[in-house]
């Protein structure tokens, strides 16, 4: 599920909906780790499902949506890749992952080949997002979607990232996406577009 939203991300151009997929895709990922912690009997992973539903699934979004009213943007136009061509390159990435998973061992003792599939294609779907999308807020929800990839590898192990480092990501994660919208919003007030190619402005 986390996969299909990721490549339902890449296929819409509307930035509220996009928001929300990747809202929807925080609260698959509680989910997954609550179901790896009930199986497994890892505290600290009750706990990771909490914190993870309440930043990825409810902060950040809330965040996110507060921005995107501010800004008054509705869809992105230009990019620099179109969209069929994006969803042809996402299903590459799922064919490189099935592929990597078949040669590859010990996968099933770690957290099998679904998750990895799954995990590693969402990983590259949000680094394609970074590159062709040029409006900074889309490229902070393939940012986002990366940090979802990353989590559902680790959360898959029997025991998880360790708590700690899990808080610490999720709080840098929180501050990254915090000075973004303040960026944003800036870049907004100074210029008419809210591309990257803005921020070359800065440079002079």
């Amino acid at each position: 599920m986390v996969l299909v939203l990721s490549i339902l991300n890449v296929a819409s151009p509307f930035l509220k909906f996009a928001v929300n997929l990747n809202m929807l895709q925080s609260w698959m990922l509680s989910l997954y780790i609550l179901l790896v912690a009930i199986n497994s009997g890892v505290f600290h992973l009750y706990l990771s499902f909490f914190a993870t539903l309440v930043f990825k699934g409810l902060i950040v979004p809330i965040l996110l949506f507060r921005v995107l009213r501010r800004i008054g943007k509705e869809r992105e136009i230009d990019m620099v890749v179109s969209i069929p061509s994006a969803i042809v390159m996402s299903g590459m990435f799922v064919l490189v992952s099935s592929i990597l998973s078949t040669k590859l061992t010990g996968l099933e003792f770690l957290f099998g080949r679904f998750v990895f599939v799954s995990s590693l294609s969402t990983l590259l779907i949000g680094g394609m997002l970074l590159v062709i999308r040029k409006i900074l807020f889309s490229q902070i929800l393939g940012l986002l979607i990366m940090e979802n990839a990353i989590f559902l590898a680790a959360n898959s192990a029997a025991t998880g990232m360790p708590l700690i480092v899990e808080l610490g990501v999720l709080f840098d994660i929180l501050i990254s996406v915090l000075i973004s919208s303040v960026l944003l919003l800036r870049i907004r007030r100074s210029f008419e577009d809210i591309q990257v190619e803005s921020l070359e402005v800065l440079k002079e």
